[in-house]
């Protein structure tokens, strides 16, 4: 399925990851929607390109008529920090279980052709091996990652009870310019331009991180070649000892980095190895192009 002169709806388009996205769609000549609940935001500048919809995934009634002649629903919309998701959990679930719920029912009803959600690898808990592949169990450990999985059941069971087309991306720890300072990268980037000293939670745990444009160009290539689910990564592993390392290298060589408990997650929830095998979405022409280093620095200079 070519994304070409499709009608394509983008929840979540004014977070990280949207924008970019959004981008994406425009360049491949897809019609777009983007589903917002209040400005523009991140999209600002795009105004005239794209077809701005308002509507809130947990109010249903706001989401009529928002599909009714989409063709593709690229469902990015959540709360996807984990530190407020355990903060949250109601609100957590509320959005990323319930939200998808009611979106999922709108699609059905307006008969999309292919329904993309994306999930999250935090739904594998602790790894029994590595990498992990898509047979890997499923385990999560708090609530985020509990929420995602909520809806990647439901996903499913749409899937098979109604046969709405679907397709589920696993993403790990994607980055790049524009992303929170509650994620990893954006705060160690910021401490590092502001701060004498940076300070971390665990530094031991590693993570498989990947450039923002690379993790577009995956979620493309599932959406128009891939069905089931698929892991979006690297497919390699670096510590955060190791990626701040690499930051202060790349700002100020004579910063110092601390790790502290108060930043520290909780033994029972903090994973320690994460890691991607992605060779299921390899095999549908996709590879990843821009390293670690070279996405630092890109991300850096954006900044």
């Amino acid at each position: 399925m070519k994304l070409q002169d499709k009608t394509v709806l983008v929840t979540g388009a004014t977070g990280f990851v949207g924008p970019y996205l959004v981008r994406e769609l425009l360049n491949k000549e897809a019609r777009v929607k983007a589903l917002i609940m209040d400005s523009a935001g991140n999209l600002a500048g795009l105004e005239n390109q794209i077809n701005l919809v308002h509507g809130n995934v947990i109010n249903q009634n706001s989401l009529k008529n928002v599909m009714n002649d989409v063709d593709v629903v690229f469902h990015l919309a959540a709360i996807s920090n984990v530190n407020y998701a355990k903060a949250h959990p109601r609100e957590t679930f509320e959005i990323n279980a319930a939200g998808t719920l009611n979106l999922l029912e709108e699609a059905r009803q307006n008969e999309v052709e292919k329904f993309v959600y994306a999930s999250s690898s935090h739904v594998y808990g602790i790894p029994k091996y590595l990498p992990m592949d898509e047979q890997h169990p499923i385990n999560p450990q708090e609530p985020y990652a509990v929420s995602k999985a909520a809806a990647e059941m439901l996903v499913n069971t749409y899937a098979l009870n109604y046969g709405l087309k679907t397709t589920i991306t696993r993403p790990f720890n994607i980055y790049g310019a524009g992303q929170s300072e509650g994620f990893i990268i954006p705060s160690i980037i910021k401490q590092a331009k502001e701060k004498e000293t940076v300070e971390l939670g665990n530094i031991t745990p590693t993570r498989d991180f990947l450039y923002i444009t690379d993790a577009i160009n995956g979620i493309l290539t599932i959406a128009e070649s891939g069905s089931g689910t698929y892991n979006i990564g690297s497919g390699s592993e670096m510590s955060i000892k190791e990626v701040v390392e690499t930051i202060i290298d790349i700002i100020n060589l004579g910063k110092k980095f601390v790790s502290v408990e108060s930043r520290k997650r909780s033994k029972a929830i903090d994973i320690p190895r994460m890691c991607a095998d992605v060779s299921k979405l390899k095999k549908l022409g996709w590879l990843p192009e821009v390293g670690l280093k070279d996405g630092l620095v890109k991300t850096i200079e954006a900044v």
